[in-house]
């Protein structure tokens, strides 16, 4: 169905993009919320929490080489049971875009272009994704690695920028809040960067194997996971945690305070750019995940035959996901969940059924 292969290196590159993608506006507010000035902490028991889930998925996706993770629930499941998880894991990923595209909306239309309809907004992204998965997933890595450097040249300018405005008082009291906040606002970096790294079992397949590949692949969620650690607590050596706990886009508001003698200010723009790049190929990720998997779901011969009715399942999943803002604040507690049974609950499912059908092939055998 998918014949472009990508690299290993590409794969690190995609996975990078992913694990940053839209937390990196997003995560800081939501951790700091929860742990406060302790929030840079939360980030790194995440961190320590999340890496090894995100290795347990790449061990589990090799049980089988070759296949996706829609492609295991067939084959290990069965035809009716299976299908059902795979129709579960298919609404998550149609859902997951949707929400990305509706974080998109609402970011440009509240701090960028606030007279441009949120709809114009949508329509624009999705025509991107469309276009995108017409191209192919090697079309998808390449671009992605074409952009690589500048998106970590200007990943990189951000940090330098932001040094001079940052103090170290504002990390005052550590562990201030307790365990009990740290290890809640750590939930958030677990999941929202490491679990959701489920999605990518669907593009394993269709990488060119080599004795690199392991590796490259936890190289890519290490510097993912660093990137996220790091603008956490850039976020609260620049503003505090008073501050960032009540901004939605925090380390955007972090972004607003560059002043360099007077002369280069309001330079937000960098991170706006890095965060576009980020939460675009995430979101062509997820989008061909879901189409990728309705099509072997429904035996189809070419998934890119459901770009256009996809984006357009996409186009209204984005409003319909959230009425506004605050009412998307408040399912993201709900989302936590979510992901830990897609990237934590079912594979571990799946594996122990794998390990008994191995066993029973096994004695049969014998």
């Amino acid at each position: 169905m998918e014949q472009g292969r990508i690299s290993s290196r590409q794969l690190a590159v995609l996975i990078i993009y992913f694990i940053i993608g839209d937390m990196l506006l997003i995560l800081p507010s939501l951790t700091i919320s929860a742990a406060k000035q302790d929030g840079w902490l939360a980030g790194w028991v995440g961190f320590l929490i999340g890496w090894p889930i995100a290795w347990l998925l790449f061990r589990f996706s090799r049980l089988i080489p070759g296949l996706t993770l829609i492609q295991y629930n067939r084959r290990l499941l069965g035809k009716w049971v299976g299908g059902i998880v795979t129709l579960f894991y298919l609404y998550y990923y149609l859902v997951t875009t949707g929400v990305l595209v509706r974080e998109v909306g609402d970011f440009f239309s509240t701090q960028i272009f606030p007279e441009m309809p949120i709809n114009a907004i949508h329509f624009m992204l999705i025509i991107t994704l469309v276009w995108g998965i017409k191209c192919g997933l090697e079309s998808i890595a390449r671009s992605g690695e074409t952009f690589f450097p500048l998106y970590i040249f200007l990943f990189l300018a951000l940090f330098l920028l932001l040094i001079p405005q940052a103090e170290l008082v504002r990390l005052r009291p550590v562990m201030g809040e307790g365990v009990r906040a740290i290890l809640h606002g750590s939930l958030y970096s677990t999941t929202f960067t490491f679990c959701e790294l489920n999605t990518v079992l669907m593009i394993l397949p269709y990488v060119v194997n080599n004795n690199k590949t392991e590796r490259d692949f936890l190289l890519g969620t290490f510097i993912g996971g660093m990137a996220i650690c790091s603008i956490i607590l850039l976020t609260i050596l620049v503003i505090g945690p008073n501050l960032a706990s009540s901004h939605l886009y925090a380390a955007y508001a972090a972004a607003q305070k560059i002043n360099i003698g007077s002369f280069l200010q309001r330079v937000e723009a960098i991170l706006a750019i890095n965060w576009i790049l980020s939460t675009f190929f995430k979101t062509i990720v997820d989008f061909y995940a879901f189409l990728l998997g309705t099509a072997q779901f429904l035996n189809l011969r070419d998934h890119r035959q459901l770009a256009v009715p996809g984006g357009m399942l996409v186009f209204g999943a984005a409003f319909a996901v959230s009425a506004n803002v605050v009412y998307f604040n408040y399912i993201v507690e709900y989302y936590i969940f979510w992901d830990l049974t897609c990237a934590v609950a079912i594979p571990l499912l799946l594996y122990i059924v794998y390990k008994f059908r191995s066993n029973s092939s096994a004695l049969g055998s014998a």
